[in-house]
């Protein structure tokens, strides 16, 4: 079990609880009106908020305790993943460390409830799938679920059959408001859940991508108030440009754009594909039956592909002139870039300086690429941390779905109720607005399937047409996909085929 060594994550962690129960919010879509092309992102209601003053029973003391006889619990974690804290226990309860005392209780409340032994297992990233593999094969598998990328290990996981299908399995309740509806209806395929997303984890909450903005360069360059612009709907690539365009300055007067000098918005390659994202257009839409087809060559997909990579490849983005790569949030902190595209979990890490930045600071969704988009999304690669089932036999999976779902309602009962009132010192949001702004950017987190699976690689890390982001070249993109596409319809049907046979 990893031992939580750092109090500066407890008050962001503080503030994602705040928003873990709006993740599955209200049909009305945030900043506008409801987009037809998405299924109902409002959870059905399920359980009941904790009230300690009143003495309601909490949805967690609802469900039905049961005697697992002191067996081990055994769930796979990521060690040593560098973009997102991940941790899901802590070895003893520490005086001062509000997000390490909450895991422990809830982590030792779950134990003594259902008389288990919690046992963390650290792997590397990308080396779960060889080993469940091995194990399943060999006819004993040690894990019960996993914490680990979508991509690289449960995507062809699930593939092999390896992997639970939630949506098959009675002890485990998705309507629940511990869970995110909105998330599961992006990741869902074929009308089966193998990527749970729900309160237990702060990791997924924290790979969601942002944009940060210098609230002393707004006041000083006289630009607008940003935050009704996203409650009207109004927040768009226009809007966010035409703030852009004073702010950026060759700082040293070297007559050279690198470091030193201050930019309308700073971001690295996997920010400009979080960027396009927030269009809405991914490469992949589903049908009625959840089965997913390609779009990439249609001409809503085309038409933003290229109008936002000229927007990102403009002279007010840092990154059309230097290769920015981890002076990105330095920078932001240094107060040269009115806008910082970056992961939420920036504002804590010690690379990303955010924490000691000495400006004033907010944060915004990703903006809309125009204002008849219906809502905001915030893009999650495949990189992404999601919990999973392992697909061991009947009895291990039935426990798993105990265990798991009252870790996560015992996440919502014990962690959020008790920790809203330590955010409010704002010790990383400088302002009460940046709370509403979260809860915007949690309830609108973005999948993909041709990220999530692969197919084709035309999206993800190393993907054709980030690439063609990244560098400007938005001219390629019709050549590239008909370069690409029958590979890429040869590999998906050939997976789909796969999880179509499984029961």
């Amino acid at each position: 079990m990893r031992k939580i060594k750092k109090t500066i994550a407890v008050f962001l962690a503080a503030i994602f609880v705040l928003a873990f129960a709006a993740c599955g919010g209200d049909e009305k879509k945030a900043g506008g009106s409801v987009d037809e092309n998405d299924k109902a992102s409002g959870a059905p209601e399920g359980g009941e908020a904790d009230d300690a003053e009143t003495g309601t029973r909490s949805g967690y003391d609802l469900l039905p305790a049961e005697d697992y006889g002191g067996t081990d619990f055994v769930i796979t974690n990521l060690n040593n993943y560098e973009w997102c804290d991940v941790t899901l226990d802590v070895e003893a309860a520490e005086a001062g460390d509000l997000l390490g005392d909450a895991i422990y209780r809830r982590n030792r409340a779950v134990e003594e409830k259902y008389n288990v032994n919690l046992k963390i297992i650290p792997i590397g990233y990308g080396e779960l799938i060889a080993k469940v593999r091995n194990q399943i094969n060999a006819g004993d598998c040690e894990y019960d679920i996993a914490q680990a990328p979508m991509l690289l290990d449960i995507a062809p996981l699930s593939v092999d059959g390896y992997i639970a299908d939630a949506n098959q399995l009675k002890s485990i309740d998705l309507s629940n408001p511990w869970w995110d509806d909105f998330a599961h209806s992006c990741s869902s395929i074929m009308g089966k859940q193998f990527f749970l997303f729900g309160d237990f984890t702060i990791a997924d909450k924290e790979y969601a991508n942002v944009i940060y903005f210098n609230r002393q360069l707004q006041q000083e360059f006289g630009l607008p108030d940003f935050y009704p612009m996203v409650r009207e709907g109004t927040w768009t690539m226009d809007s966010m440009l035409a703030s852009m365009k004073d702010i950026t300055k060759d700082l040293d007067s070297d007559g050279k754009w690198t470091k030193n000098d201050r930019y309308g918005l700073l971001l690295n390659m996997h920010s400009k594909q979080a960027m396009f994202y927030g269009a809405g257009e991914t490469a992949m839409k589903k049908k009625p039956d959840d089965v997913p087809y390609f779009v990439v060559g249609e001409e809503p997909y085309i038409n933003a592909f290229t109008k936002i990579a000229e927007f990102l490849n403009c002279e007010h983005v840092a990154d059309a002139q230097f290769k920015l790569g981890s002076h990105q949030d330095v920078m932001f902190a240094e107060g040269k870039g009115l806008f910082d595209a970056s992961l939420l979990s920036a504002i804590r890490a010690p690379q990303g300086a955010q924490q000691g930045m000495e400006y004033d600071f907010g944060v915004l969704p990703t903006p809309k690429l125009d204002g008849k988009q219906g809502r905001y999304y915030s893009f999650m690669d495949g990189s992404t941390p999601c919990i999973a089932i392992i697909n061991n036999d009947p009895e291990r999976v039935e426990r798993a779905c105990v265990i798991l779902e009252a870790l996560n309602a015992k996440s919502s009962d014990e962690v959020q109720p008790k920790y809203k009132k330590y955010a409010l010192p704002l010790k990383y949001f400088r302002d009460e607005e940046s709370f509403e702004m979260l809860d915007i950017i949690l309830e609108s987190r973005l999948f993909d399937m041709a990220v999530i699976y692969g197919w084709g690689n035309f999206e993800g890390n190393s993907g054709l047409l980030r690439n063609l982001m990244a560098n400007n070249k938005a001219d390629q993109l019709v050549s590239t996909i008909e370069k690409n596409m029958d590979k890429a319809m040869e590999a998906m049907e050939k997976d789909l085929d796969r999880l179509m046979a499984l029961n």
